[in-house]
This record gives C-alpha cells, sequence and structure tokens, in this order.
C-alpha cells in the first residue's frame, strides 16, 4: 500500500474516534428503573406514586431541571406512559414501559411544557406535569 493510502486511513479512523467521544461526552436525560433501596433522590425532584387508584397527586408543577420520581406501590407492574392513549406519541420520553411494585422511574425535564401522562393498564389513570422556566 501507499504512504497517501495510509494515511487517509489513519486520518478517518481519528476522525472517527473523536466523533465517538464527542457523541458518548453529550448530556441525556437518564430514566432510572429502581428499587426502593437504591432510591436517592434527585435535586429538585417531585415524586408521584402510582396505586390501585391512580397517580397522586395527578398534578406536579415543577422548574426546568426538575425531576419527577413515579414509585409504584399498587401491587403490581403498571406503566406511566406519554399522552395520548393509546398511541402514546405526545411525549415520547414518558414511555417508561412496564415496572414493578415498589420499584420506580425517574425522568428529568428539560423543556417547559404541559406533560400529560396515563397508565397503560389502566388507561383512565391520568397525570399532569406542568414544566416552568
Amino acid at each position: 500500500m501507499n504512504k497517501k493510502y495510509l494515511f487517509v486511513i489513519g486520518l478517518v479512523i481519528i476522525i472517527a474516534l473523536i466523533g465517538l467521544m464527542v457523541w458518548k461526552s453529550k448530556p441525556t436525560n437518564q430514566i432510572k428503573n429502581t428499587t426502593a433501596k437504591q432510591r436517592a433522590p434527585l435535586p429538585k425532584e417531585a415524586t408521584v406514586t402510582l396505586d390501585k387508584n391512580g397517580f397522586s397527586p395527578s398534578q406536579v408543577t415543577i422548574k426546568v431541571g426538575g425531576a419527577i420520581r413515579w414509585k409504584n406501590i399498587s401491587g403490581a407492574q403498571q406503566t406511566v406512559n406519554s399522552d395520548n392513549y393509546p398511541t402514546n406519541q405526545l411525549h415520547r420520553e414518558l414511555n417508561f414501559g412496564a415496572f414493578n411494585n415498589g420499584s420506580s422511574v425517574v425522568y428529568t425535564f428539560i423543556k417547559p411544557g404541559l406533560y400529560g401522562y396515563h397508565n397503560q393498564f389502566h388507561h383512565e389513570q391520568e397525570g399532569k406535569i406542568l414544566v416552568t422556566p
């Protein structure tokens, strides 16, 4: 192989590695599914419990950068899913899927707005999060 070809291959590999490092370093909203023993409060965190009757409180107001922890105390698997039922496409970042009794899911809100959600297993159980600047 000639030196020019090897140089181009080396340059492509270096650029790819730098791109991978930059991509990995970007902050993301992390969704955590934890048990009660692992629960460590986040700064500016509010808790919404989900029992057999639904979400409590059903409406919460937080500031951008605040987090909501949904804790399942219903005795069975439950879900938190974005409105609109049944497609759950309005705020897809809230589609956590099923989580077990005694565990929780956490989401940090980075944009202001009104976020509606429901329990996919019992879609009449609804809640709203108002995120203010």
